[in-house]
């Protein structure tokens, strides 16, 4: 068997014999005649030059560096300050999430013409500023002492390193640090100017992607943008709107922006109860710090990661800790036990079935009694925290949820139209999200190809490209393999650097952490070496070993 080291070795001179055969041939796949080319490979209208990328967290900066190194002309978008995606901490919080009852204020309607801009005072539209602007770029749902819930190897972005005493769990600072330096390295942070006076801005920061069209005539994908900047000298906002064009885009801007409320009976009555100006009752996207619950007694609903996390910061501070936990079907079939994740100060109550109403919003919930489903009851609660998740709607409600890839093809690319829209779908963007990045750089600029839109379909339909949901890591190493593999062929067919599969030794870190931080024995050198030993016919077969789910 020859080994990655012996195909690196070899990598320059198949290179050469790549790049000198591609010479010969029209690289990028344009519209032809010829029915039969047409038929089995994705052809595009015109030349891709001008990309933009939607979003400055781990996934749309590594795209970003990788479509500017195949010297394509790049915007990168970002709603925050500052890059770092979910990982960017402040101690600003989200505005507040709707209830039930409650009525929700538009604040994003562009003028009618555009570009235009205006200027924001204090109170305008019954709006402050700092409302105003945090519902513009959403703070992101971390907290001070929050640690990453994978370990440092496995939490960090290609060429920017941890300190070699780093601790084993990273904190979000670590984090943050992190990706800001692989911003700074690749020229994509928010202090960056271009790299001369005659090149064009590359990063537009604190600037939201109002929507996504697509022209069919021109066959550019039109951006409808915002921008917000603070002006200090003047206590003011100024926002400005404005369109640009491109021909080609990546979508790479998260699924954790809308907090999701759980529909129970009664929480738009609680959802208004405040006791010293603060909600008794909130989605944990707002929650900063664990010492303004000390002697309290507080209730978390929800029982996946952040649930989890969250007691582990609040217990030593809580007087009572309290979990609400409903069944989960697709965890619970993995085998993926994360209730032991709990503090064992936790006491664990089942789902909750209704909240009787208040008739005084400003005393608290203390005297109110929540009735859960076993027919039981509790009261005396001072907080509810609402671990619930968030919910996948984005500013394309027309095309596709990002983490419901229905229409996209196991690549990324929209297949309801010509692949001239991706998505970053890879679970873990650390390790594996350079390689969406190669991917999307080398279709765009006719070094790799992708099958026909029907046969995409066909593809897709098939079952063998289903590579899992977040926690089925096994399948998303499939999804891995498959792009190294694509993304070799097509080097070897077209010219370009041979990429290299993720090293061995990082499986075993991520066993080890699997096994000591979330279920003993739970993964194991051999799960990897099974799935690998299967040829391509037989991949819907590898899963966890106490998983009982249906086929792909």
């Amino acid at each position: 068997m020859i080994s990655f080291a012996t195909l690196s070795g070899l990598s320059m001179l198949v290179n050469l014999i790549s790049l000198a055969a591609a010479q010969s041939q029209q690289a990028f796949q344009f519209t032809t005649d010829d029915a039969s080319v047409n038929d089995q490979w994705t052809t595009f209208p015109q030349r891709i030059e001008r990309v933009a990328v939607i979003g400055a967290g781990p996934s749309g900066l590594q795209a970003a560096t990788h479509l500017l190194a195949a010297n394509l002309s790049i915007r990168l978008f970002e709603r925050a300050p500052a890059p770092g995606g979910q990982w960017f901490y402040t101690e600003e919080t989200p505005v507040r999430e709707q209830y039930p009852e409650t009525d929700a204020r538009d604040t994003k309607i562009p003028p009618d013409i555009l570009p235009a801009t205006r200027y924001y005072e204090e109170g305008d539209g019954g709006i402050s500023l700092d409302e105003r602007w945090r519902e513009h770029w959403h703070p992101r749902p971390v907290w001070y002492d929050l640690i990453a819930n994978s370990p440092a190897d496995k939490t960090r972005l290609p060429g920017v390193n941890y300190a070699p005493d780093a601790a084993w769990e990273v904190s979000v600072h670590d984090v943050q640090r992190n990706v800001r330096a692989y911003a700074s390295l690749h020229r994509l942070n928010s202090n960056d100017n271009p790299i001369s006076s005659h090149a064009p801005q590359i990063t537009s920061y604190a600037t939201r992607v109002e929507s996504l069209h697509k022209g069919n005539e021109t066959d550019t994908w039109t951006l409808k943008l915002h921008r917000l900047e603070w002006l200090p000298e003047s206590k003011r906002l100024k926002a400005e709107w404005w369109t640009e064009e491109f021909d080609a885009v990546v979508v790479a801007s998260g699924a954790f922006t809308e907090a999701k409320v759980p529909q129970i009976k009664g929480i738009g009555n609680w959802s208004k109860v405040k006791k010293d100006k603060k909600y008794s009752i909130y989605h944990a996207q707002s929650y900063r710090h664990p010492e303004p619950y000390t002697g309290k007694t507080v209730l978390i609903v929800g029982a996946s990661v952040t649930a989890t996390y969250l007691a582990r910061s609040i217990a030593p501070f809580a007087g009572r800790l309290l979990c609400s936990v409903r069944p989960n079907q697709y965890r619970d079939a993995l085998g993926w036990d994360i209730l032991f994740r709990f503090p064992e100060k936790a006491e664990m109550i089942p789902e909750i079935e209704s909240f009787q109403p208040l008739d005084d919003f400003t005393a608290g919930i203390k005297a109110g009694k929540i009735n859960l489903v076993n027919g039981s009851a509790i009261t005396e609660i001072d907080e509810i925290i609402l671990a619930t998740g968030y919910n996948t709607e984005t500013f394309l409600p027309d095309l596709v949820k990002p983490r419901l890839p229905n229409s996209v093809y196991w690549t990324g690319h929209y297949m309801d139209d010509r692949p001239t829209l991706a998505y970053t779908l890879f679970n873990e963007p650390w390790r594996q999200g350079e390689y969406a990045g190669l991917g999307f750089a080398r279709v765009w600029t006719g070094k790799a190809r992708l099958p026909s839109r029907e046969r995409m379909w066909v593809n897709m339909k098939s079952g063998k490209y289903n590579f899992g949901k977040a926690v089925d890591f096994l399948r998303q190493e499939g999804l891995c393999r498959m792009y190294v593999s694509w993304l070799n062929s097509e080097a070897l067919e077209f010219g370009g650097q041979l990429v290299a599969p993720q090293l061995l030794e990082r499986r075993e870190i991520w066993n080890y952490w699997i096994n000591t931080q979330h279920k003993k024995d739970f993964i194991s050198h051999e799960n990897w070496t099974r799935f690998e030993q299967l040829p391509f016919d037989e991949w819907p077969q590898p899963r966890y070993p106490s998983a009982k789910l249906v086929s792909w």
